[in-house]
């Protein structure tokens, strides 16, 4: 009795090594499942409300497929002939953006705008030195971007500068380009 007792002891203390049996579950739907299921959810969803707006688009709907197919009848003959004269018609007094466009003028007024004191120029000066070497060393360095710069010296001092210019525009566009390179002290007078 002893074996027994040990033996379902140890069947007892055992933990369970069975598979667990699989349990149905549930694979999540497919992306292209939900996106056809909502286009038409949609559409039926449109129908519908083009139904409860305009009732008489299904009363069309239904009325042509119930139509026979050759009409005999000389009266339905004399209305479409009616019916297409007053399409024609329409047609030609119909207003087309074409048309518009190659038949329209229009008046301009045009003004000149106010020019600013045309005798005015501007300089521009990059750098001022009290060794005129450093001064010429800036000087080449803007001929190697493609700037003309001249040293100007005054006492102890020399100033590296561009222009004239003739407008602030063309002087701006310069400091921009020598901005781009590094030149960042330039300023406009």
């Amino acid at each position: 009795m002893t074996k027994d007792y040990a033996k379902r002891k140890r069947t007892r203390n055992k933990t369970n090594t069975r598979t667990p049996t699989k349990t149905a579950s549930k694979k999540p739907m497919s992306p292209i499942v939900v996106f056809i299921s909502g286009i038409l959810i949609t559409l039926f969803a449109v129908f519908l409300w083009a139904i409860v707006k305009k009732p008489d688009v299904l009363k069309e709907l239904v009325s042509d497929d119930k139509q026979p197919v050759a009409q005999t009848d000389q009266s339905a003959v004399a209305t479409d002939k009616e019916e297409t004269t007053d399409e024609t018609e329409d047609k030609g007094t119909e207003f087309t953006y074409h048309e518009a466009l190659t038949n329209k003028k229009v008046n301009v007024d045009i003004t000149k705008p106010k020019t600013t004191d045309s005798n005015k120029t501007y300089i521009m000066q990059c750098g001022a030195f009290k060794q005129l070497a450093d001064a010429e060393r800036m000087k080449a360095e803007l001929a190697f971007i493609g700037f003309q710069a001249t040293v100007l010296s005054k006492g102890e001092w020399h100033r590296v500068r561009l222009g004239p210019y003739n407008s602030k525009r063309t002087a701006e566009s310069d400091r921009h380009k020598l901005q781009n390179n590094n030149y960042q002290t330039c300023q406009i007078w």
